[in-house]
């Protein structure tokens, strides 16, 4: 493996809800992984790209919304595999930003990855899901669904970034 991956995220409540991106495994044939996950709107910040370029960007791209892009939230470091467990493969090292965004335009729609073809897209669809209603949902990273919980709707506007590394 040659770099680590910067990438954002989006994460947008409004009205008791959040919105994510259902996809398709990153290792399917992994089996302690679900054949699907959601996760928050987001990707990989491309060269030359600022940050808030990019989240406007991949909210774009995957569900046909504008952003207005506010505080950042959390940093989340995955390794995968997970270090320390031999004979599986490239070890996969990315780097996630998650800012707090408002929605402030456009039809919601279930987009592309503009880098896959249309065969081996991985979005399956988007959504709204009731804040209370997360606890049904495979979602990824694992901490998602408590960071959004204990969080009053106001500290996202104020909060202080946390981090978290794998395998959380």
């Amino acid at each position: 493996m040659s770099q680590v991956r910067l990438r954002v995220s989006a994460l947008c409540i409004k009205d008791g809800q959040v919105l994510l991106v259902e996809h398709k495994s990153f290792a399917p044939d992994d089996p302690k992984l679900p054949s699907s996950y959601w996760i928050l709107p987001g990707g990989v910040v491309e060269r030359g790209e600022t940050l808030e370029a990019a989240v406007q960007r991949e909210m774009m791209e995957e569900t046909g919304l504008e952003c207005r892009v506010g505080n950042l939230l959390f940093i989340k470091e995955l390794l995968y595999p997970h270090p320390g467990v031999s004979a599986q493969g490239t070890l996969h090292h990315s780097v996630s930003l998650g800012f707090f965004c408002e929605v402030t335009g456009g039809r919601m729609i279930t987009g592309k990855d503009p880098e896959y073809p249309d065969d081996k897209q991985v979005i399956i669809t988007v959504s709204w899901i009731p804040l209370h209603d997360l606890d049904h949902y495979d979602l990824y990273p694992p901490f998602l669904a408590d960071y959004i919980r204990t969080q009053p709707e106001e500290g996202f506007e104020k909060g202080v970034p946390e981090f978290f590394r794998s395998p959380e």
